[in-house]
């Protein structure tokens, strides 16, 4: 493999800061309108989403798509506490940013991850066969790692991206959790 994570990392997120906001606002309805044709989605009551940032793809929409649903936001967890919280979210705004700039619900419900039906991963690569590629800070790894543990439990995870995010090959780790799914603006791969 020629680049290592760093690399891919910043290559990958120059590409889809390069987008047009057309193009983004192109690229979350196609994707959006792929995921709705997914039985998991259908079936779903309890989802994860989250806020898109740096260029990510943007599926809030899927908000007003099912509105009988309930979302939840990734909330940042508290040192030494390694795993993401997630707390509902109904779509109004949100003042409060965490350490990284990202909004998060404050005094929403809160729902453990494992009690999600589906969680709608962010990501900066891919592969086809699920592999992903994050931020670097594992904090989805480390929330969903009973996933490999008990293979078959949890939530599904559908990593959401632009195209031009997936690579043939990523570097990985031992700790790193597959995706079920990926969803782009083109098309869904199913990974396992």
């Amino acid at each position: 493999m020629s680049e290592n994570k760093t690399q891919l990392r910043r290559r990958m997120r120059a590409g889809r800061r390069e987008l047009s906001a057309y193009q983004q606002r192109l690229h979350g309805r196609a994707a959006i309108t792929l995921l709705s044709r997914v039985p998991q989605m259908k079936r779903a009551r309890h989802i994860g989403i989250y806020w898109p940032m740096d260029g990510e793809l943007d599926i809030r929409q899927l908000l007003q798509r099912y509105p009988g649903k309930d979302f939840y936001l990734p909330v940042l967890p508290v040192e030494p506490h390694p795993h993401l919280g997630f707390k509902r979210w109904g779509g109004e705004p949100l003042p409060f940013r965490n350490r990284f700039h990202i909004p998060e619900p404050v005094r929403s419900p809160s729902r453990s991850a494992h009690l999600l039906d589906l969680v709608l991963v962010p990501l900066v690569s891919f592969t086809p066969s699920g592999s992903r590629l994050g931020m670097g800070a594992g904090f989805y790894d480390r929330t969903f790692e009973h996933k490999q543990l008990l293979p078959g439990t949890g939530p599904q995870l559908i990593g959401a991206a632009h195209q031009l995010q997936c690579v043939r090959q990523l570097p990985t780790d031992n700790w790193d959790i597959p995706l079920d799914m990926v969803v782009t603006e083109k098309r869904i791969y199913r990974c396992n």
